[in-house]
């Protein structure tokens, strides 16, 4: 029987290491906020609704020229990647102009974005509640640039995707680019899974 090469044995001991070392905890960073929307199928949508179900946020709105369709094409990426986890997830997508952004005018823009699936919920509301959701709550920003001539009305919010569990904590925020989305799903998953802790 041949022995084992000091070579081989640095590997197995780093592979067995690897294997038990400890995954860090998600953090619980806050409650989600109390809150009263409607989706883009104009059904009214609480916290209440999403309770038990692990949730990706983001926020957006429909005459958003570049980043937004960019934002709900990623978040549509990553419904995909947890296809498995599907039923255990909810995807929400905060309009920031619930002013123009209408349930009628959300509709068009998830069906023409590839968007409108089940457990996909695209909210609107009165613009002061949004605004102490998206801000107060989710500590996003959201706020109306000055008008340029001859363009549309900007407005200014987060880009980041923000996690949320069964019991409503936040646990995470995301950057849109490829390792944060990476991150993101993989956390989604430790949250269906219960292996949140560690």
């Amino acid at each position: 029987m041949r022995s084992i090469t000091p070579l081989l044995a640095l590997c197995l001991a780093l592979a067995l290491l690897s294997g038990c070392r400890d995954i860090p905890a998600l953090p619980e960073i806050a409650a989600v906020p109390g809150f009263e929307l409607h989706d883009h199928r104009g059904a009214k949508v609480t916290p209440a609704e999403l309770q038990g179900k692990v949730w990706i946020a983001n926020f957006m709105f429909t005459s958003c020229p570049d980043v937004c369709p960019l934002l709900t094409a990623k978040m549509g990426n990553v419904r995909s990647d947890l296809r498995a986890q599907r039923p255990s997830l909810r995807f929400v997508s905060f309009s920031v102009d619930p002013e123009t952004d209408t349930p009628e005018v959300l509709a068009k823009y998830a069906k023409e974005q590839g968007a409108d699936h089940e457990g996909w919920f695209f909210l609107t509301g009165e613009l002061e509640r949004v605004k102490g959701v998206v801000v107060k709550g989710f500590k996003q920003s959201m706020e109306k640039m000055p008008l340029e001539q001859g363009k549309p009305q900007n407005i200014m919010h987060g880009s980041h995707f923000v996690l949320v569990d069964q019991k409503l904590q936040i646990r995470g925020y995301y950057t849109s680019d490829a390792p944060g989305l990476k991150a993101l799903a993989r956390d989604a998953r430790r949250l269906v899974a219960g292996k949140a802790d560690g």
